[in-house]
């Protein structure tokens, strides 16, 4: 069966030296533009300075192993900060996205078969090794999602958005500290956390460790159909890598395709991350996904690409030409959408995109 192919791919990809060497380099290419801030003491305003750096170094990463691959490529889009409008308790108030996109595509058969993304806040650590989460009205839009549009002079189309958040880390904060590393944690999990504060402490984020859940998105469906495929993947991988896949302790294939609210450091986010068990579902082979959610990514980038088009800026234009280079495996709904309304004035938002290529089979 097709996602079982992909699982075994996936898994045996994994389970390589090149893996693990492209993890190792990943991290390094983030950790290093860190320790420059924190050793040119750059404070919170310097933010855009910061995510701008980590793009550039991670751009082109790329490693192969026989027909399966790894590639990752990333933008800066520069101008003021892309801000959205929301209701909040009655008021309506005017906040930035976020500052990094982190998208992962797989593909198979030169198509996507599952895709995930986070709409990532970076916030910097204090001396007392804290975080301000100020202003809090951010917190509630990348945690709750409320309908929200663009507003004049953001880069996110001028039109109302309302997207579910089913794994809970379509929004996140990545918590910068010294001396070049940083937490992540899903926003969901944060803002339930927190509470009435407006800040958290590092010995915070560790009572906020949670496992990865199973691999299918989330919410399982109660299709027969699907029900029956599940089983069988099961009972096709338990053959294939031992009992073990059914014991007690997190089975084999949780290991990729899983979903997680938290990583500890970077290294650990990373290694989450390449495992696409980060971010919100919005494209798998099985189970619920959030088509909502994909749209919004492809009419962001649709404008990213006028954007770059009109400012002749053939670097930003050839990464959206990449991301859409994929088709979706259902044929729907994958390609440059128009006629968006968008004010190309907007930016200051950094999209990084990988994709697994697990090569070709039946």
């Amino acid at each position: 069966m097709r996602v079982e192919q992909i699982l075994r791919r996936y898994i045996e990809l994994v389970n390589t030296e090149n893996f693990a060497k492209y993890e190792k380099d990943f991290a390094a290419k983030i950790q290093y533009p860190l320790c420059g801030a924190y050793r040119r003491k750059y404070r919170e305003e310097h933010m855009v300075l910061i995510i701008e750096s980590i793009v550039n170094q991670v751009n082109g990463l790329s490693t192969a192993r026989g027909k399966l691959g790894i590639s990752t490529n990333s933008v800066f889009i520069h101008g003021p900060k892309s801000q959205v409008s929301f209701e909040y308790y009655e008021k309506r108030e005017q906040r930035e996205l976020g500052d990094l996109i982190f998208v992962i595509s797989v593909v198979y058969n030169g198509r996507k078969c599952f895709e995930k993304f986070t709409i990532s806040q970076f916030k910097k650590d204090n001396t007392k090794t804290s975080w301000s989460l100020s202003p809090i009205q951010q917190l509630y839009l990348l945690s709750r999602f409320p309908s929200f549009q663009g507003v004049q002079g953001s880069l996110v189309p001028m039109k109302e958005y309302n997207l579910r958040n089913y794994s809970g880390c379509l929004g996140s904060y990545s918590l910068l500290c010294s001396p070049g590393d940083f937490a992540f944690l899903g926003a969901a999990l944060l803002e339930s956390y927190i509470g009435n504060r407006k800040s958290i402490k590092i010995a915070d984020i560790f009572q906020l460790q949670e496992p990865t859940s199973c691999f299918f998105p989330w919410p399982l469906p109660f299709d027969l159909g699907y029900l029956h495929e599940l089983i069988h993947i099961l009972y096709a991988l338990s053959r294939h890598y031992g009992p073990e896949v059914f014991g007690l302790y997190p089975p084999f294939f949780v290991g990729v395709l899983g979903i997680s609210c938290y990583a500890r450091h970077l290294h650990d986010f990373i290694d989450r991350y390449l495992r696409c068990c980060i971010g919100e579902p919005t494209y798998g082979e099985i189970g619920l996904y959030n088509l909502q959610a994909r749209i919004f990514l492809q009419e962001l980038l649709s404008v990213v690409l006028r954007k770059a088009k009109a400012e002749r800026k053939p670097e930003i234009e050839k990464f959206v030409n990449q991301f859409f280079g994929y088709p979706y495996g259902d044929n729907e709904g994958g390609g440059i959408r128009k006629g968006i309304e968008s004010d190309f004035e907007g930016g200051g938002i950094g999209i990084i995109h990988t994709v697994v290529n697990l090569g070709e089979g039946e």
